[in-house]
């Protein structure tokens, strides 16, 4: 059954989006008309209460795909301008679609051209196995394009033996260096290097031959795209020109028909233009590329020429553009973090993360460096007042400490699953102190994947409250508190990570966190059933 249903996942996935859409515009609009009249920040999630169906239908069969695809690479070929290998995705003997990896001299890259209905299977293929692809129009072909980032992004373990297998045979015939093999393995084993914020799924370097700045970029092709993610960066207070930067890349590419191509050619020769320097032309598609600053007078020339656009020729954007989030802008959603914005502290959290796996320590000690402004600006300071519902002033908190525990001691430092993080609270209320402990440590889930068992750990606390006095602290703190058993999570901790006197202890001990199974940094970060 589902593996009649698979061919149909072009369309499947295109109903889903349409949806989803929908759903997050409604989302938006909703939030705001409630937070103009009445002040709060709540949304219908549309998404999540309906629709359900359609995705259960779309994860069903995604699932059947990512555990019964096979993948195979075919042999390495240099007889082309770049060394290269096919690589296949089987169900059962039959191949539903294939894929070429290119070494291009500095990066990998992964094509494919044909048909509209190839180039739409191929690209559900790569979703389905956690990638994410885009089918674009060139001429009278339908083109998959992904660069290393994304073919790095395709968590799924046929492909990734068969990425490193190519990489291998390039060092093997000595086409690329043994340092250059290795930093490509550490890449494609370290996984995605991307962050999302606002929306906007941005990707993450660090560092050149020249320097140690870290990069946080978006590159959308299209101009609707781009104002997108422009809107969303503005709605969250972001600042063009200061926190982020908006630049164009690329040119323009101008297709001529077939009875106007000999005489554009000419017309450009004879004009002072100089192919190689301010125009490149490709015969075999009768297109001419131009810089943006040629693009004006090649269109003049042209004209000139009575060749009507339109007509005789089509003038194509054929860059992008690049969504830049400057180190001010790093730093203001780290404050953004440090006032309660769960999205903000989640970006900050994963983009060390990413920074750490690809990059190593010298990258995460690099984002400390830049966001500690922000953060020492910010960090809240004791004693803390604490007031009940109804706004009277019951308590202040008046310290904070914290203990490593492991093994029901108390030690120096520790780390892994037997590692717990022991928090102090000491508060005075009506004329006498008092204490709350909170114990953080490793939870642990175990979900079945076909024939694997993926292990993911996230933070958790489960302090007992007693009264409402110890509530209202525990919220003072957290943001979340009731009495009886609490369930604290990693945003409760984010907020006790405010505190100068537990930031570094609360860093200290993430450090330490297990390592999980295959795709581990994909777990849910709150959204655990307690």
């Amino acid at each position: 059954m589902l593996k009649a249903v698979t061919p149909a996942l072009p369309k499947l996935y295109g109903l889903r989006d349409a949806l989803a859409e929908f759903a997050d515009v409604l989302r938006d609009v909703t939030r705001e008309a409630i937070k103009r009249k009445f002040g709060i920040d709540l949304a219908y999630d549309v998404r999540n209460k309906s629709f359900s169906k359609i995705e259960e239908v779309v994860t069903m069969t995604d699932d059947y795909v990512y555990r019964n695809v096979t993948v195979e690479s075919g042999p390495l070929d240099t007889s082309g301008s770049y060394p290269k290998t096919v690589i296949r995705f089987k169900l059962g003997d039959e191949e539903v679609a294939h894929i070429t990896v290119y070494w291009r001299g500095d990066e990998l890259q992964a094509q494919f051209g044909g048909s509209r209905e190839k180039a739409e299977r191929l690209a559900s293929v790569i979703r389905a196995l956690g990638g994410k692809a885009e089918v674009k129009q060139d001429g009278d072909r339908w083109v998959v394009q992904l660069y290393t980032d994304g073919i790095i992004a395709i968590r799924h373990d046929g492909w990734l033996n068969a990425v490193k297998g190519f990489v291998k045979e390039l060092k093997d015939k000595e086409l690329i260096s043994e340092d250059r093999y290795k930093q490509l393995v550490r890449d494609i084993e370290a996984g995605p290097n991307t962050v999302k914020f606002a929306g906007v799924e941005f990707s993450v370097n660090y560092g050149d031959k020249y320097s140690d700045i870290i990069q946080v970029r978006y590159t959308p092709t299209s101009e609707a795209s781009k104002n997108a993610a422009v809107n969303a960066l503005r709605a969250k207070g972001l600042r063009e020109g200061e926190h982020f930067t908006v630049t164009e890349q690329g040119g323009y590419e101008i297709r001529v028909t077939k009875e106007a191509y000999a005489k554009a050619v000419e017309t450009l020769a004879q004009v002072g233009l100089k192919e190689g320097e301010h125009y490149a032309v490709y015969g075999k598609r009768r297109e001419i590329h131009v810089k943006k600053d040629r693009k004006d007078a090649v269109v003049r020339a042209l004209k000139a020429a009575r060749l009507k656009e339109g007509r005789d020729f089509t003038v194509k954007w054929s860059g992008h553009y690049v969504i830049h989030i400057t180190y001010d802008g790093l730093r203001e959603i780290q404050c953004m973090a440090l006032g309660g914005d769960v999205e903000a502290e989640r970006f900050i959290r994963e983009l060390e993360d990413v920074l750490k796996r690809r990059h190593g320590d010298d990258a995460a000690k690099k984002l400390i460096e830049v966001l500690t402004p922000a953060r020492e600006e910010g960090a809240a300071e004791l004693p803390l007042a604490v007031y009940d519902e109804g706004g009277n002033l019951i308590a202040r908190v008046v310290d904070l400490r914290y203990e490593f525990v492991e093994n029901g001691k108390v030690v120096n430092q520790c780390a892994g699953e037997g590692c717990r993080l022991r928090i102090i609270v000491e508060y005075d209320a009506g004329g006498e102190r008092r204490q709350l402990k909170m114990e953080w440590y490793w939870g642990r889930v175990q979900v079945k994947k076909g024939d694997a068992t993926v292990t993911y750990y996230y933070e958790i606390a489960r302090p007992t409250v007693k009264d409402d006095v110890e509530a209202a602290v525990l919220k003072a703190l957290t943001g979340k508190a009731k009495r009886g058993r609490v369930y604290l999570l990693a945003d409760q901790l984010d907020a006790l990570r405010r505190f100068k006197p537990l930031k570094d202890a609360v860093d200290q001990w993430r450090a330490g966190k297990p390592q999980g199974q295959r795709d581990a940094q994909n777990a849910p970060h709150t959204s655990l059933n307690l």
